[in-house]
């Protein structure tokens, strides 16, 4: 491959990721938290890409001991992905001051590289840098590699299991959540996981004889990373303006007091029947809003126990359970359908549901279908 083509795309990377850095910082759409950590994730990936143009076309810098700085960025992707993830998924969510713990290995490694700048020898440093250059790099610096690799795998795993944790206990709590921010979340998480996992090749090709694989593995992680940044771009642009998250940090680290008590299935089934009169008879499905909160005061019932009979009664979390009334409620409404203005948006509103995605999701989990393949059996019915 033409070497240019190389240097136009890294020229071409730099950009984009400088010049999304800065729409994030000033883009008023979602979370000022979410988009300064992503920005700032952006500008770290911005000077590395500029590091990377410096050593692999041999751009000569009065001070070698700079290229040094990018690597000690690999300590802070970690942990950076891990808060943003947190600042998605968490209302109203805070840095806390026990967040800093997770750069102590990035402070001392910026630390090492200042070191280096102030009293390294120029020469020795940039002797290493040729050496480096030509693949003659010593074992214990690519073993340091893969172990800087696997701190990042850590968080990037850590942070996905964050987010199943946060919607499980959000359907716990809640009969709709927006679930469109997680998308991108996932989006940009699930990119990393590439992006590194490609990284990991490139650092374990030397070790098993590939070094001319190099090249290809480089031109891979330019080639994604233009990919990764571009979609981001277009879904920014499209990102609604809401700034929820699903839960708030305490209703996710307070535990189920539940756990352990008993109920017999007397009370269980006297429960259950107090609970389904009341969601038919007022049709407190309807409500879009509604959370385990409101049925516990209006039932005067502690909302533990709510959770408990919904759990251990129905087998399934607040979420599905108010859902499937839902669900039911929009069945009936195909089936009676006489105004032929009303559309299966309308009839999602009308059944309790504000999202078409969940509304979607729901229709499919409890009918096998989705709500247009069911409006289309129901007129097929109705004409045979």
């Amino acid at each position: 491959m033409d070497i240019n083509v190389l240097k136009i795309l890294f020229s071409i990377l730099g950009f984009q990721f400088i010049f999304v850095s800065l729409f994030l910082l000033q883009n008023k759409k979602g979370k000022s938290l979410s988009n300064t950590l992503l920005a700032i994730i952006f500008l770290m990936i911005f000077i590395v890409v500029i590091a990377l143009y410096f050593t692999v076309f041999r751009v000569e810098i009065k001070m070698p001991q700079l290229l040094f700085i990018d690597d000690t960025f690999m300590f802070a992707y970690g942990p950076l992905l891990y808060l943003f993830t947190q600042s998605v998924v968490f209302k109203n969510y805070k840095l806390q001051k026990k967040s800093w713990v997770h750069f102590i290995p990035f402070l001392i490694s910026i630390c090492a590289v200042l070191g280096l700048i102030l009293f390294a020898d120029t020469a020795s440093v940039s002797e290493t840098t040729n050496q480096m250059n030509n693949q003659q790099i010593p074992i214990y610096f690519r073993i340091g590699e893969l172990l800087i690799i696997s701190h990042i795998f850590y968080y990037l795993f850590k942070s996905k299991l964050e987010i199943k944790k946060v919607i499980g206990k959000a359907k716990d709590l809640y009969s709709a959540f927006n679930q469109d921010n997680f998308k991108l979340l996932k989006f940009i998480l699930n990119c990393f996981i590439i992006l590194f996992s490609i990284s990991l090749i490139h650092s374990i090709l030397p070790f098993v004889g590939y070094k001319n694989g190099l090249l290809v593995t480089l031109l891979l992680m330019a080639l994604f990373m233009f990919y990764f940044i571009n979609s981001i771009l277009l879904k920014l642009l499209n990102q609604p303006s809401n700034e929820s998250g699903a839960i708030t940090l305490i209703d996710f680290e307070e535990k189920k007091k539940y756990a352990g008590s008993y109920l017999s299935q007397t009370d269980l089934k006297a429960y259950m029947n107090t609970l389904e009169n009341h969601m038919t008879s007022n049709e407190r499905f309807l409500d879009s809003e509604l959370s385990i909160s409101d049925l516990s005061t209006e039932l005067n019932m502690p909302s533990k126990i709510v959770s408990q009979v919904i759990n251990e009664g129905y087998n399934c979390n607040f979420f599905d359970f108010v859902n499937k009334y839902r669900v039911e409620a929009a069945k009936s409404i195909f089936a009676k359908q006489t105004d032929e203005k009303l559309t299966i948006q309308g009839i999602m509103y009308d059944s309790g549901f504000n999202s078409k995605s969940s509304f979607n999701t729901a229709f499919k989990k409890f009918t096998k279908l989705t709500p247009t393949q069911f409006k289309n059996s129901i007129e097929k019915g109705s004409t045979s």
